[in-house]
């Protein structure tokens, strides 16, 4: 793993270093690594779309044959995609954070009486694990990230004439906005950008409505023609991958902030992930939107259906006093928390990743506003992972 590591951070030195010599409105937005796809297009001399062994070097060229899963001498988008999902198991053997525990906090332990157990594949099993050199004991969560107390989508209408009650929701300066034909219609004037046309000139609305137009529409890269796409992806198409999660039984209350890696930043009680930010800047700049369902979510070929925003479609536990419900568990396995409590009221205090404490649920997280596009900011607890096997 640590090796699989090394490749990674070389290939994307590598790939900074050749990036740095073009202009800066061609670097990766801010500042996160070039995705798998930018690494084919630095590396790929010949322009096949695929990377050879002459046309890599240094520790990917030593891991050449690992990476090449089908060892048919060719690394392809997909494999390098798979090595790129790994990283936030990666990341957590990278930094020991054993000085960073402040075991003086309260924290509760998981609770699995509360996941809906038809959503789970097999049982929820416990694993020593080790997470950033710390031995820790954790729950292991397997599902098809696929909701069960209401139905996912609808996300694109179909014709500039349809109402609201056909499509999803979109967010922009942490407003939400119902993604209807006559939004898509107006999305120039959204966006002071004469360049956004979703439609056609007899009103029908150009839908990625095929798996083939989802895979070529929901990367970082858009292909060129599902530009002005609204981009919708079926839970039906990846309704067999598996997502596996982490969850440390007993959180670990970390001093100093845990960003997110690529993985899920968290789970809801029915099985679905909750992500982090949604890559807006990827999405517009190819003129697409990829709409969330009134339940604040969408789905993408590397995860399935997933959630960026809490809306209240899914499992709560109720709390015994006013306080809000809880939703699910973070990743590092903090309980998240409704952001408006019984007597409709935000709560107050909250650090940098939307935390704080009290006496009866110690540590725990709050959501954001849905149009936020973030459900939490960051972690601080011990961070597990999340993985999804296609």
């Amino acid at each position: 793993m640590k090796h699989a590591l090394f490749v990674i951070l070389t290939l994307t030195t590598l790939i900074s270093c050749k990036l740095n010599q073009k202009k800066k409105e061609q670097q990766e937005p801010n500042g996160q690594r070039p995705s798998s796809a930018q690494l084919i297009d630095e590396l790929d001399s010949n322009k096949d779309g695929k990377l050879s062994k002459v046309e890599v070097k240094g520790p990917i060229e030593d891991d050449f044959n690992n990476i090449d899963s089908n060892n048919d001498g060719f690394l392809t988008l997909e494999e390098l995609n798979k090595q790129e999902n790994k990283p936030s198991k990666i990341a957590n053997t990278n930094k020991d954070l054993s000085n960073e525990i402040d075991s003086s906090m309260k924290v509760i332990p998981v609770n699995t009486d509360y996941f809906i157990s038809e959503n789970i594949i097999d049982s929820i099993k416990k694993e020593m694990v080790e997470l950033n050199g710390i031995k820790t004991l954790c729950y292991v969560i397997k599902t098809n990230s696929q909701a069960t107390e209401h139905e996912m989508g609808p996300w694109c209408p179909r014709h500039i004439e349809d109402g609201m009650e056909k499509a999803g929701i979109w967010f922009k300066d942490d407003k939400v906005y119902d993604v209807s034909g006559h939004f898509i219609s107006k999305l120039n004037e959204f966006y002071s950008d004469d360049k956004w046309k979703l439609y056609r000139e007899d009103g029908t609305i150009k839908v990625t409505d095929t798996e083939e137009g989802c895979l070529a529409a929901a990367k970082p890269q858009v292909e060129e023609k599902y530009h002005n796409y609204c981009v919708e992806c079926l839970p039906e198409y990846f309704k067999d991958q598996i997502t596996t999660f982490v969850i440390p039984v007993t959180p670990k209350y970390i001093k100093t902030t845990q960003n997110f890696g690529r993985g899920g930043i968290g789970i809801a009680f029915n099985g679905v992930k909750y992500d982090p930010p949604a890559p807006t800047h990827a999405i517009l700049a190819a003129h697409t939107i990829a709409p969330l369902d009134d339940h604040g979510g969408h789905v993408n070929p590397h995860g399935g259906y997933h959630y960026h925003a809490v809306t209240g479609s899914t499992k709560e536990i109720t709390q015994t006093n006013s306080h809000s419900s809880m939703i699910g568990y973070a990743i590092d396995g903090f309980g998240i928390y409704g952001l408006i409590d019984k007597k409709g009221n935000k709560s107050e205090n909250l650090d940098e990743c939307g935390g704080h404490f009290d006496d009866e649920r110690g540590y725990h997280y709050h959501a954001g506003e849905p149009g936020g596009n973030q459900i939490i900011k960051c972690l601080h607890g011990l961070p597990g992972y999340t993985q999804t096997k296609e």
